[in-house]
């Protein structure tokens, strides 16, 4: 045979160097990432005081700045598959910190306004490098565990977030200003620990029977634009975008109408319905970590099915808590918060337990973060149609009669979605572990 036919034996990927010193760098920039988005949301009383606002204008604010994510996100996703992530991470901090400190000095609605975009721009600079970089420092199967940690820290920083910003902002009628110099110099502090402690890993190095040409590989197979068109003929990459139809109207009702739905439909005072609504934040947190050992032990005990048995059984399980909790249940503050937390611990299990790791086992190391970018921009637009429908609809209907809709059988819809991915996942998974084996020759 010739050496470019011959078979190579299999080697087990050698653990990254320094891959937990990235995962805490990474993790830091994480929290800042997830505070950041309630950060507005909080200090918003104090802002409208000071700067004669309206509701509609925080509607106005938030709005564009998602805008601007899916617009940048691809667009940051391909340079830092062309580029080096760490800069583009780099870049992204910095800009995202520079800007959100201008935040502080905004004398205006509109002056605002033009910085929260311009911020946000700099901010959808990460998740995608992020993402991507995690895939080149653990195995596929370990990358739930790990991604679960981090979406987990990410989600506890969020309730912290709220807690802090709240009460920065009643301080004194310039706390916000002091909120906003805090998160931008924060964001500045996450590019200098990127630009000091990040090591970027080679693209591929976690990777069996490839790591040991995954430098090589690095640099000879480099992201092009072709790459965004492979990335919608590979099955999964679609399925992974349809299935969020019904993946995601759960949270859009859940976390933007509970606290009305309590107040309105069960006779809770609004303290109360906060109360039990952290429930199900808290027990989403937790969610992402439980979801991340689940799933990598699926992809063990079933490398074909496994992740795909976890999504199924997470959110069937969801579905009929959700209907009891939505439909049936009565009782006091503690009974509902109880039901709270156990729903929640459902809530956001899909993402490292199965949709995470399965963008990394179907792209090539080289579109990695564009596909994950990709993926974001799909959830951004499915989301914002959901909510724009929900909305309408909610003002036609009850809440309650509402949630068995967007809970219960969007959830059994979203369960029955995922016998799609059957015949296909795996066939994706071995056409990269084809490619791999092809480029692990060509370079041996």
């Amino acid at each position: 045979m010739s050496p470019s036919t011959e078979p190579l034996p299999e080697t087990e990927a050698a653990p990254v160097k320094g891959r937990w010193r990235n995962v805490v760098t990474l993790a830091f920039a994480g929290i800042v990432d997830a505070g950041e988005d309630q950060a507005m949301a909080s200090m918003f009383p104090a802002i409208r005081a000071s700067l004669n606002m309206t509701t509609a204008n925080l509607g106005t604010i938030t709005s564009l700045g998602k805008v601007m994510e899916m617009i940048f996100g691809p667009i940051w996703g391909m340079l830092a598959d062309r580029y080096s992530r760490k800069r583009i991470l780099v870049i992204g901090a910095g800009l995202w910190g520079l800007w959100t400190i201008l935040i502080g000095f905004s004398a205006s609605y509109e002056m605002l306004l033009t910085l929260r975009v311009i911020a946000a721009i700099g901010l959808v600079a990460l998740g995608s490098p992020m993402n991507s970089i995690l895939t080149d420092l653990f195995p596929q199967k370990q990358r739930g565990k790990v991604f679960g940690v981090l979406r987990m820290i990410s989600s506890l920083a969020v309730i912290v977030s709220i807690l802090f910003f709240g009460r920065l902002a009643e301080i004194s009628e310039n706390g916000w200003r002091i909120g906003f110099f805090t998160f931008g110099g924060l964001s500045m502090l996450s590019g200098l620990l990127f630009a000091i402690f990040l090591k970027e890993p080679a693209r591929g190095a976690a990777e069996k029977n490839f790591s040991a040409v995954a430098q090589q590989a690095d640099k000879r197979y480099q992201f092009s634009f072709s790459n965004i068109a492979a990335i919608f003929h590979v099955p999964t990459n679609l399925l992974l975008i349809i299935e969020k139809i019904f993946g995601v109207a759960v949270q859009i009702t859940v976390l933007t109408f509970s606290v009305t739905w309590l107040v309105d439909e069960r006779g809770f005072r609004p303290g109360q319905a906060t109360t039990i609504l952290s429930g199900i934040v808290i027990g989403s947190a937790l969610s992402t970590l439980l979801g991340g050992l689940l799933g990598d032990w699926a992809e063990r005990k079933n490398p074909r099915y496994g992740r795909l048995f976890i999504v199924q059984g997470s959110r069937t399980m969801m579905a009929l808590l959700g209907y009891f909790f939505f439909q049936r249940l009565s009782g006091g503050m503690a009974t509902f918060f109880a039901f709270a937390l156990v729903f929640g611990l459902f809530l956001d299990m899909a993402f490292s337990g199965a949709i995470a790791p399965m963008i990394a086992g179907v792209n090539a190391p080289e579109q990695r973060s564009t596909a994950y970018a990709v993926n974001r921009l799909a959830n951004g637009l499915i989301q914002a149609a959901v909510a724009a429908l929900v909305g309408i609809i909610g003002n036609q209907i009850t809440l309650t009669d509402l949630y068995f809709w967007t809970v219960t059988v969007s959830l059994l819809l979203s369960a029955l979605s995922w016998f799609a991915f059957y015949p296909y996942y795996h066939r994706d998974r071995k056409a990269l572990e084809d490619l791999l084996e092809k480029r692990r020759a060509e370079l041996a």
